[in-house]
């Protein structure tokens, strides 16, 4: 016999469980990321995420005696009432050694990231400059919310911004812009500025938005310096920046671009992971946010890929999904029966679903694809659907009779 407590703790627990379950069941494959993961630098998070985000920005300096414990001295917005005017920054969001002592620091407090509870980060140095574009994001917090493309081209203006802080910022948010509207920044930044900081190893973390950026120029000795990165990379195996080089050759040479990737990439031995990772990389995101025409021809160099490394199967479906391109269903059937694949059941249900809708679209009539994925399936959904209103009604039935006794 089952003890009351231990039996209306169980009854309360079911809902919970299969409401857990039913979402895991139904989470969709996510679209392709909005941001052009080309040029997306470490980290990846923004201080005007930051800014966006915050129940409170004060400006701060920090405690002489406390290292991290740092005292308002103004506010920039919100209310301080229930916080005080004194707080421990628990997460810098700039390394530093130390703060500085005399110096004002400006901070923001909310929700960060993954952090679904408030705490306070740091966003940048309060110095004059600064200061005023805090004021000016501030203000356009309801135009971004409205029209997300008017930030990065807001600040697309300040990428050679004299401050330096300024100028780092404006470049992470031109990185997380989507690729379509990167190249609309044609001669943002001079070509012969470009070309030079490509030069510059202390920028390396910039060299794919250069990279793309410099691919718009429509000079011969660009197009000339780009394919050469692209052969070389090939030639010695390196796969650093070859995503933004690819990337940028297909933008300028199409049809030649992908003949070279055919010839060396996708025939002969099989390439490291991490050069396939880039070439997969840049053909993702000209199939879906530059050269859309290609994704036919994009399509069949992923069957290549899939080939020489059938573990990225679920981000390759993710995009044929997205495209209505059905005609790797024979490649992904391979890869599902392959037992070495290194898929997880998450990516195999995501295949399983591509392979269904592919039947559908191609009206081939076969039912007979990957059936113990799609068995698992159907009998997980039959499993939910019948257990979940018998556990709802339970739960009801045994509030009910709390409330009675």
């Amino acid at each position: 016999m089952i003890p009351t407590a231990t039996y209306q703790h169980q009854c309360k627990s079911l809902p919970r469980i299969l409401w857990v379950t039913a979402a895991l069941m139904f989470i969709p494959p996510l679209p392709p990321a909005r941001a052009c993961l080309i040029c997306l630098p470490v980290p990846t998070v923004s201080p005007v995420d930051y800014l966006l985000g915050a129940h409170l920005i004060v400006v701060a300096r920090e405690d002489s005696g406390a290292p991290y414990w740092l005292t308002t001295t103004e506010i920039l917005s919100g209310d301080t009432t229930r916080l005080g005017r004194s707080f421990f920054l628990e997460a810098p969001l700039l390394t530093d050694p130390s703060l500085g002592r005399n110096r004002e620091v400006i901070c923001a407090y909310g929700p960060h990231e993954e952090i679904s509870h408030p705490e306070w980060a740091r966003v940048g140095n309060a110095d004059g400059d600064f200061r005023l574009l805090v004021t000016e994001i501030l203000q356009n917090r309801v135009q971004w919310q409205l029209n997300p493309g008017e930030r990065a081209t807001y600040f697309s203006s300040y990428l050679d911004h004299q401050n330096q802080q300024i100028r780092a910022l404006a470049h992470l948010e031109v990185a997380r812009a989507p690729y379509d509207q990167i190249r609309e920044f044609k001669g943002i930044l001079p070509f012969t500025q470009l070309r030079s900081s490509l030069q510059d190893f202390r920028l390396t973390d910039w060299h794919p938005l250069y990279i793309l950026l410099l691919a718009l120029s429509e000079e011969p000795e660009d197009l000339a310096l780009i394919s050469s990165k692209v052969r070389s990379a090939a030639n010695t195996g390196l796969s650093l920046h070859l995503a933004a080089w690819v990337t940028a050759w297909i933008e300028v040479e199409p049809e030649t671009a992908l003949q070279f990737l055919n010839r060396e990439y996708f025939s002969g031995s099989p390439r490291d992971h991490a050069e396939s990772r880039a070439i997969f990389r840049a053909l993702s995101v000209h199939g879906n946010r530059g050269h859309q025409h290609l994704r036919e021809r994009i399509t069949e160099a992923y069957r290549h890929i899939l080939s020489q490394h059938p573990q990225m199967a679920s981000e390759v479906v993710r995009d044929l999904m997205m495209w209505e391109q059905w005609g790797l269903a024979d490649s992904l059937r391979s890869v599902t029966a392959n037992p070495k694949s290194g898929l997880d059941q998450a990516s195999l249900l995501q295949v399983a679903a591509y392979l269904r809708k592919a039947e559908d679209a191609l009206g081939t009539g076969q039912h007979d694809i990957h059936p113990k994925v799609h068995w698992n399936l159907l009998l997980s959904v039959l499993l939910l659907l019948v257990a979940f209103p018998a556990g709802l009604s339970l739960y009801r039935w045994q509030e009910k009779r709390a409330k009675i006794q």
